[in-house]
């Protein structure tokens, strides 16, 4: 098998966290995804070592914060490298707690979602977390990081296609929320008949979303 395969997929990459019995951590994680839109799921893969996934077992939540493109190397770092049960990760990082209670940080993320476990499954060195999604909110405009990005970032090069946010201009796309179809016609959104349907997957018009980004 040659496992290098697998570097071939695409990954995003997000910050998981959590806080039980009056501890806060959180971790760097490359595989949480939507699962459904209707009913809303996630789901999210982590190592059973870390002092994260432990929290999270007992807490049965977690956010999961999206990362930008823009977000310093160092700051992705902060949450990796070394574990919450020797340093607190969140010292001098500003954060804000989510319905649940949960820790996770605005500043460098584009979106962060509030989890509720429902589901746990054993896949040996890891645990699937399967769950609701409570809430989701939108914290910036801005282009995710994929792991592949964070690859090149960290040792040294640059990332072909981003513009930086000074210099981008602030725009409206809209999105599918089943199949993220992005809405590219003639016609403004706004004026098409609701009987408009995604080209792609078949959805209603009423499940678009609109999204503001950099271009």
């Amino acid at each position: 098998m040659d496992k290098t395969a697998f570097f071939k997929l695409s990954y995003g990459l997000f910050i998981a966290g959590v806080e039980s019995e009056g501890k806060l951590n959180a971790c760097v994680i490359n595989t949480a995804a939507q699962a459904t839109s209707e009913p809303a799921k996630m789901i999210a893969t982590m190592q059973k070592t870390n002092f994260t996934t432990e929290l999270i077992l007992k807490k049965k939540s977690l956010t999961i914060s999206v990362l930008s493109i823009y977000a310093p190397v160092d700051f992705v770092a902060n949450f990796g490298y070394s574990s919450g049960r020797d340093r607190n990760k969140f010292e001098n990082i500003p954060y804000k707690i989510d319905l649940n209670g949960n820790p996770y940080v605005a500043d460098n993320t584009i979106a962060v979602i509030s989890c509720n476990v429902t589901q746990t499954l054993d896949l040996g060195t890891h645990y699937l977390f399967i769950c609701d999604v409570a809430e989701a909110i939108v914290t910036a405009p801005d282009a995710p990081m994929t792991y592949a990005d964070f690859r090149t970032l960290k040792s040294g090069g640059s990332v072909a296609g981003v513009v930086p946010k000074e210099k981008g201009e602030k725009k409206l796309r809209y999105i599918c929320t089943v199949c993220h179809y992005v809405y590219d016609g003639e016609i403004p959104f706004e004026e098409l008949p609701d009987t408009y349907m995604c080209p792609v997957c078949g959805s209603p018009k009423s499940v678009f979303v609109a999204e503001e980004y950099y271009a």
